[in-house]
């Protein structure tokens, strides 16, 4: 087969290298270019055909080869295209084949080699495989393209199979695990920390595991510092939570109501409600009766002057009721030093004590008269006597040197106070309290010359009595009584100690479930005792009906009472340096306070007891609202007894006027 074009090609271009390799060889000499230009005859092969670059050594490198030749070498198109013009190259730069240069060799040597120099990337080609006039890049795992240039990124399908977080990274990828987790030993899943497994987590706190965290819990009302690794209690006073006032204590908060203002706390505990009766009592009242205990200052409350022509004799009559075992009921006469009688009550009886020509008498007798029903009572001169009756029955007749009626500048005087005298009591022949809780109508001084009384009476509702009343005291809810008593004694026992104690007996009828009923207030306006009514658990802060005794803003004992029953209750103190007691119709009331801290109160109590304290009754004065748990005023009936001595209103150091000291409406029937 004759040659062909680019053999031709391949020849000429070799003549030409040759002749421009030196300047003094111009053509080959005529035995090298038969050589070059005599066809060459195909080696023959052994059984094994010797390597491709045995072929390549022997045809082109020992000897200039023609493209056919090295066709021979590569018996491939694709390889002997690339190896050819390469192949001269090395001729152009290195001489002719037979020049026997190393350089010439070595570049020959490696062209057939596509794989050298290795154009595959290095770090991600595991080996350059060298195919005809090609190569092929082997990629290692992680890498593409076709130099294995290009990284593969394993965690945009379905995240690497990494169960949370996946990484990518040249050639590969890493799972890895939210924080709180760890890796596990497959490599790919998570599995939690638990981080509680480190003392010192939590610090003081207590340490709850979660998936992939932790939390450190703190009791309510207290917070977690990160800082400290200790629970701080939470200040909710500074978080506005209450409407009115707010007391923080450690682990919670307290809030306040003006109980003075009528509001208590409502059912969440931070806002502020009016304090309404739960039982309603039957206040109606009847404009036909006079109310004697009207000025709890001992002055009448009633005062009349008549004058005469001629002498006139005394008559009066009226009914009358009531529970107070003491008082005036009315005097009648001149002056402090002149002829006067005046008639009351001691002990529940009547008492006359008359005062005649500078000569005093004191005449009690008849039935007892307090037991609060109506009466019919009249005082009559007849004939220099006094006659006294009780529902028409004498009880009293005491012969009088005088007439009443006395003469002045030519008329017949007498002056009439009702429910006191018009001097001090200690004036009077025998001293006796005039406050008298009682109840007049029907009725008639000197034959019936009342209407101006009468008329009086029907536009002021203060002097008007309950049409219906029962024994106790009434508390309307909006005043106090109190007292001057002593609760530190010298005890016996133990020489000069100085002992103290405080018992107290209420009996109420609530018409509301919140008030206070005994308190003991020091000078410093510090309520260093109080005892009340309240409708809510402070600590628990839940809605409750209850009794609580305190000691200062501490509440020391509490018991439950069904307050709005409309049945008497019985409440009972006690209280002492070795400890304190609330009883609620016979019921132990629980402790609030541990034994350390009761112990720590009543000490504060005894303390404020060696000094000087007032009892107040029903109510505080204008105190903060924070002195203690409840600041209301008692609504209800209520009879007390302190240390073993029963509290008469009409004996308080003060009343407010609105306090019935012996005489309480009785609570509406159920509808």
């Amino acid at each position: 087969m004759p040659p062909g074009p680019a053999a031709t090609l391949g020849t000429a271009l070799l003549l030409l290298l040759l002749a421009s390799e030196s300047a003094h060889t111009v053509i080959l000499r005529a035995r090298e270019a038969a050589q070059f230009l005599r066809p060459r005859q195909r080696r023959a092969y052994q059984v094994f055909e010797e390597a491709k670059q045995g072929h390549l050594e022997r045809e082109c490198i020992e000897e200039l080869c023609s493209q056919e030749e090295a066709r021979e070498v590569f018996e491939n198109d694709p390889e002997t295209e690339y190896f050819y013009p390469r192949y001269l190259e090395c001729i152009s730069k290195h001489g002719s084949p037979y020049k026997k240069n190393t350089d010439f060799i070595t570049c020959v040597q490696k062209l057939p080699d596509q794989c050298s120099p290795d154009p595959c990337d290095k770090e991600g080609t595991q080996v350059c495989q060298d195919l005809m006039g090609n190569f092929y890049c082997q990629c290692r795992d992680g890498w593409a393209g076709r130099l294995c240039n290009r990284d593969v990124n394993e965690c945009s399908q379905e995240s690497g199979s990494c169960s949370q977080i996946c990484y990518n990274k040249p050639g590969s990828f890493q799972c890895g695990c939210y924080s709180g987790y760890a890796l596990s030993l497959d490599g790919r899943t998570c599995h939690d920390l638990d981080e509680c497994a480190d003392s010192g987590a939590c610090g003081e706190a207590q340490c709850q595991n979660l998936p992939g965290s932790y939390s450190c819990l703190c009791e309510e009302g207290y917070a977690f510092s990160s800082q400290e690794k200790s629970c701080r209690d939470v200040d909710e006073c500074a978080e506005g939570r209450c409407e009115q006032a707010c007391v923080n204590s450690p682990g919670s908060y307290t809030c306040h109501c003006d109980g003075r203002g009528g509001l208590k706390l409502s059912q969440d505990m931070n806002t502020c409600e009016d304090i309404l009766p739960c039982v309603p009592f039957n206040v109606a009242k009847s404009v036909k009766s006079l109310y004697l205990g009207r000025m709890f200052s001992g002055t009448p409350v009633i005062r009349l002057r008549f004058k005469r022509l001629q002498p006139t004799r005394l008559v009066a009559e009226f009914d009358f009721r009531t529970f107070d075992p003491e008082g005036v009921l009315f005097f009648a006469g001149g002056h402090r030093d002149s002829t006067w009688v005046v008639l009351g009550l001691r002990a529940g009886r009547l008492e006359l004590q008359l005062r005649y020509q500078g000569v005093g008498r004191v005449t009690s007798s008849g039935p007892i008269v307090n037991h609060g029903s109506w009466q019919t009572i009249s005082v009559e001169e007849l004939e220099r006597n006094l006659v006294i009756k009780v529902n028409k029955d004498a009880v009293m007749k005491i012969a009088v040197a005088g007439d009443l009626f006395q003469l002045d500048r030519g008329l017949y005087h007498l002056n009439l106070t009702v429910g006191g005298v018009p001097f001090k009591e200690k004036d009077l022949v025998q001293p006796m309290n005039p406050r008298l809780d009682g109840c007049l109508r029907s009725w008639h001084w000197l034959d019936g010359e009342d209407t101006t009384v009468q008329e009086t009476v029907k536009v002021n509702v203060k002097m008007q009595c309950f049409s219906l009343t029962e024994r106790g005291s009434f508390f309307p809810g909006s005043g106090f009584a109190f007292y001057s008593l002593d609760y530190a004694r010298t005890s016996p026992d133990v020489g000069t100690e100085t002992a103290w104690e405080v018992e107290a007996v209420a009996r109420i009828r609530p018409a509301a479930d919140t008030g206070l009923l005994l308190a003991l207030v020091g000078a410093d306006q510090a309520v260093v005792l109080s005892v009340a009514l309240v409708d809510y658990h402070s600590t628990k802060r839940l809605k409750k009906q209850l009794v609580v005794l305190a000691v200062e803003s501490v509440t020391l004992v509490l018991m439950e009472i069904k307050v709005c029953d409309g049945q008497e209750h019985v409440v009972t103190v006690s209280v002492n340096k070795d400890g304190a007691t609330l009883e609620v119709d016979g019921t132990k009331g629980q402790s609030e306070v541990s034994p350390a801290g009761l112990q720590e109160r009543l000490a504060v109590l005894g303390r404020h007891l060696q000094g000087s304290v007032l009892t107040f009754v029903g109510g505080l004065p204008d105190v903060p609202v924070t002195s203690a748990p409840v600041t209301a005023f008692y609504r209800g009936c209520m009879t007390l007894e302190v240390n073993r001595q029963v509290l008469d209103l009409d004996e308080a150091t003060y009343k407010h006027s609105d306090i019935t000291a012996h005489s309480c409406p009785p609570a509406e029937p159920a509808a």
